[in-house]
């Protein structure tokens, strides 16, 4: 339920806390759970309704420091008695937040101890002192990024609330995450290297990127892996193919020196992620998709950690000449408007032949699909399953109808929607009407039971557009279209979830009209390994 209240799936893990008698539990985990989930909701609302949920989880928060919560239920009971509009009660508690007694220790329980004490301070008014009291969290676990950006989102938003300064707040800004990219050249200048990964290096460190995704290639991006790892920075590798046809059509070309970096890389990878795991089939259109995968986990991770996304780039300044490539990568990145550091690169004249392999494969396409079903069908009585058409599937279809950019390609199965579109906007804007359209629906004036829940799951990526044998229709198929079906049965009912892949499009260019909370990764399924899923709301 937490993972669920961190993704932004509220409404889900309320209904879920109170189903399993969480809400009246008498002990600190289930109140301080509680009192998270109606932050929540007072933090996304407005006016009388943000002050009337900001006072109910000030309330459970004190419930949850009366059983043992101690020094954390106390100043968040605090600082939602300062949303609640209680300037008084806020500080009284808070007060007595700084005098509960308790060894802070070191580590990540010293950090929290001490963070807690820096946002009592904060609610006090004392910000020197506030700021100290950080310096010193931070210097019990300066490693935990994640409890930076968690500490950081809570100050800047009481602040927010105080009108007071924020520049403090910067020690804990966790390092920024980077996509990088670059050209691919053959191996054999070991000074001109040598110089430009000491530029690299410097743009590292002037930049603050501690998390860098990217792919593997021959050249720069060898080079930008190296330099990560040796700054000690995380490395994660979104590979576009399999690993021996990408040696084989990225790496091998330019000199056998490389793959023995390219493998030395790969293993001190924190991280690998595949756009297609088959080999190349002589379609760039993946290396693409990759390159924008890789750009989407960059954006997702900042946003996550509450830090600055950038890009590092080697560059020789030409413009793209296809859709893959350092040029294209930049110009992609530029649409977002988001900072970049690019280091310019003096090369040849590119051979403008296609890269040697096969011939591109007609019938490809990059898609964004949806996998729809209904929780409960299978329960239904006979007699219910007349109703359950003319209400649910009916209100899906009306709420299709009413799309302004319709699926291209439709499927349906028992309860089961299969919708496919051109962008992963369209994609996104169908999932969250169709549940908006679901939950309006009145079940149970048609004999229906409420627990009728939408369950969407969603993914972008590559896919073979052919006709149906059988049918004579279209078919959308393909181990992309598995991945996406493979989602819907984790996802909360009432809920989408979409892959990190489409999560990171969302990001990259929608991210003023969706957020996408990570909710954690899919169940282990024989042949089908774990990914990271996304919840999918507005914003």
């Amino acid at each position: 339920m937490l993972s669920l209240a961190r993704a932004g799936a509220t409404d889900f893990a309320r209904a879920e806390h109170v189903r399993l008698g969480l809400d009246a539990a008498p002990d600190a985990e289930a109140r301080s759970l509680s009192a998270r989930l109606l932050k929540d909701v007072a933090l996304e609302a407005r006016g009388a309704r943000r002050r009337a949920f900001a006072r109910a989880a000030a309330h459970r928060y004190v419930q949850a420091a009366a059983f043992g919560g101690g020094r954390y239920g106390l100043v968040n009971a605090a600082t939602m008695s300062l949303v609640a509009g209680d300037a008084r009660r806020s500080a009284e508690l808070a007060a007595a937040a700084l005098d509960h007694a308790g060894d802070p220790g070191r580590g990540e329980a010293g950090y929290f101890d001490r963070a807690s004490r820096a946002e009592a301070l904060t609610l006090l008014g004392r910000h020197a002192a506030a700021a100290d009291m950080l310096a010193q969290a931070v210097a019990c676990a300066p490693s935990s990024v994640s409890a930076h950006a968690s500490t950081l989102r809570q100050l800047t938003m009481i602040a927010a609330e105080t009108g007071g300064p924020t520049d403090w707040l910067e020690i804990l800004r966790p390092p920024a995450a980077a996509h990088f990219t670059g050209h691919m050249f053959a191996a054999g200048d070991a000074a001109g290297e040598a110089a430009l990964k000491a530029r690299m290096a410097d743009l590292l460190r002037a930049e603050k990127i501690g998390f860098g995704y990217g792919g593997l290639a021959a050249g720069a991006d060898i080079l930008w892996a190296e330099t990560l790892l040796a700054a000690g920075a995380e490395l994660h590798v979104v590979a576009p193919v399999s690993l021996a046809s990408y040696v084989e059509i990225s790496v091998r070309p330019f000199g056998e020196r490389w793959i023995e970096r390219f493998e030395a890389c790969l293993a001190k990878a924190a991280s690998v992620r595949f756009a297609s795991r088959d080999p190349y089939a002589g379609d760039d259109e993946v290396f693409a998709y990759a390159s924008r995968f890789a750009v989407g986990c960059a954006i997702l991770r900042a946003e996550g950690l509450s830090t600055r996304a950038v890009q590092a780039a080697v560059w020789d300044g030409r413009p793209a000449v296809g859709p893959a490539g350092a040029a294209a990568d930049v110009a992609y990145w530029r649409s977002t408007q988001r900072p970049q550091a690019i280091l310019p690169f003096a090369r040849p004249e590119p051979d403008a032949r296609a890269p040697a392999g096969a011939s591109p494969e007609r019938g490809r396409g990059v898609k964004a699909m949806l996998f729809i079903d209904v929780r409960g069908f299978g329960s239904l009585r006979d007699d219910q399953v007349p109703a359950f058409f003319e209400v649910v599937m009916a209100g899906m279809a009306e709420a299709i109808a009413g799309l302004a950019a319709p699926p291209e390609h439709v499927e349906t199965w028992g309860d089961g929607v299969f919708l496919v579109f051109g962008q992963p906007a369209e994609a996104a804007e169908a999932a969250l009407s169709l549940l908006e359209a679901h939950r309006r629906l009145n079940l149970r004036a048609r004999g229906l039971p409420r627990r009728l829940g939408l369950r969407i799951g969603g993914h972008y990526g590559p896919v073979h557009l052919r006709v149906n044998p059988i049918t004579g229709t279209q078919a959308v198929v393909g181990a992309h279209v598995v991945v996406a079906a493979r989602i819907e049965p984790d996802v909360a009912p009432g809920a989408a979830y979409v892959s990190e892949a489409m999560a990171g499009v969302l990001a990259t260019s929608h991210a003023d009209r969706f957020q996408c909370g990570y909710v954690g990764r899919t169940k282990l399924r024989k042949s089908f390994p774990p990914l990271s899923i996304f919840n999918l709301s507005r914003r």
